[in-house]
């Protein structure tokens, strides 16, 4: 077994089953890969979903009862059980382009370290304006082409901005781990389990991607940015409407638990504008460059 493909899910049965059906349409062999879904606490059809795909890919289903936001043990329990050499981990309701799994395992395999694979997704995080607009050109039977369409469109991954900004060579940047969402990335079982998996004090909507990314940072894994790793984000309503007070909140958490100079940078607000993390040490360190500091100093 290769890969390991592990989704958390909550009374999301009908977006699971667009996925479901993307990664039965995948050009890797389905020897080689397996598809894990933790369910945490859901009261929908989840497990029948998952049964209705069980002669069609190898596919397991769990169970944790609803407790709150636990996601990142949702994960945990797919990774333990996991018996691939990589883990893809995405969300209900993103659909892989068919070549996505088999562009997974290539960049790992020709890897001579450690490696993080940031997936591409499309229509990920779009302004509510636009979401008629894609889900009028979408399919759940047509990922590619639904893909294609989106590029065309400029229906773009939230992250585009980033990538215009910095380049695509994410391992240059002072700090991958910022983008390391787990709607879609990958990662070796071995470095996750090396790092301690997601840190399970994180309940509440965001922060356990971003904190797990810090130690695979920490631990030399190497980051990268391939947009042939790609899949959409099917549009659909979020549980938690307003992320930013528990995103403000897991920040700071993450710098206090881990005291970087990267992420001491958190929470800086530049004239009241919303920054990444990557432009607001890129304009600091200028900055200070200028000034004659040190670039690296905490601020």
């Amino acid at each position: 077994m290769k890969i390991s493909v592990v989704i958390p899910t909550y009374n999301r049965s009908e977006l699971l089953s667009y996925t479901l059906q993307s990664i039965v349409n995948q050009t890797l062999a389905q020897s080689e890969f397996e598809v894990i879904v933790v369910d945490d606490g859901g009261t929908d059809n989840c497990r029948e979903t998952c049964d209705a795909f069980a002669k069609k890919i190898n596919i397991r289903y769990y169970w944790q009862p609803d407790n709150g936001f636990r996601a990142g043990k949702a994960r945990n329990i797919g990774v333990t059980a996991a018996e691939g050499q990589y883990i893809v981990f995405i969300d209900s309701g993103v659909l892989l382009a068919a070549k996505t799994l088999e562009n997974h395992l290539r960049q790992h395999e020709l890897s001579p370290s450690p490696l993080v694979c940031i997936g591409y997704v499309y229509g990920f995080e779009i302004p509510n304006n636009q979401v008629d607009e894609m889900l009028a050109i979408i399919s759940p039977e047509t990922v590619d082409q639904s893909i294609a369409e989106l590029s065309q469109r400029g229906l773009s991954d939230i992250r585009q901005k980033q990538y215009d900004e910095f380049g695509f060579n994410i391992s240059s940047w002072p700090a991958p781990f910022d983008i390391f969402w787990t709607c879609h990335v990958s990662a070796e079982k071995e470095e996750l389990m090396k790092v301690g998996l997601f840190d399970e004090s994180f309940n509440t909507w965001g922060g356990e991607d971003v904190d797990l990314g810090v130690r695979l940072f920490m631990n030399n894994n190497r980051y990268i940015v391939d947009k042939s790793i790609c899949s959409l984000h099917w549009p659909h309503k979020k549980y938690v409407e307003d992320h930013n007070k528990e995103s403000e909140t897991a920040a700071q958490k993450i710098h206090k638990k881990y005291n970087l100079w990267q992420t001491s940078f958190y929470g800086v607000d530049l004239n009241n504008e919303k920054y990444s993390l990557n432009k607001v040490i890129n304009i600091l360190s200028q900055s200070n460059q200028t000034q004659g500091l040190n670039a690296n100093a905490r601020i």
